[in-house]
């Protein structure tokens, strides 16, 4: 005879999941368009992704990361130490999405944004994933 232990613990997690997306539903459809939009979480999780491939890449990369690759002359740094690089690009990624966000503040309100609020917001995420994509680019070949 199978437990209700097993059912009653499902039902619960299923009903705490369903008022966590009743809620952020909520947040998102309210009239001013919320603080929580489906891209601001999106662009919440970009700046952490960005944060786990500086974390996660801490230990596979040596003291000291390129910088630079050039063909020719070149007179400035082509390395720099390995942890502020990866901490510089978490950072520039929170400040692009706090800037972008203050931004879409100050325009919120006028009939051009709120006609064209989805591309601001998609061009938010495209420009954020770009930052990541290129942070993923440097260690790839700071590895070979």
């Amino acid at each position: 005879m199978p437990s209700t232990r097993r059912s009653g613990t499902v039902g619960r997690i299923a009903e705490r999941f369903h008022r966590v997306a009743t809620g952020l539903a909520a947040l998102c459809a309210s009239p001013a368009g919320g603080w929580l939009r489906p891209t601001a979480a999106g662009g919440v999780l970009l700046v952490l992704a960005s944060v786990a491939v500086s974390l996660a890449s801490v230990r596979v990369l040596g003291d000291s990361v390129r910088i630079r690759w050039s063909i020719g002359t070149y007179y400035g740094p082509e390395y720099a130490p390995t942890a502020i690089v990866l901490a510089l690009f978490p950072a520039i990624a929170a400040a692009t999405y706090l800037g972008l966000r203050a931004l879409a503040t100050v325009l919120e309100g006028t009939s051009e944004f709120d006609r064209h609020r989805g591309y601001y917001e998609l061009c938010v995420l495209a420009v954020l994933a770009v930052l990541v994509i290129v942070q993923i680019a440097v260690i790839a070949a700071n590895l070979w």
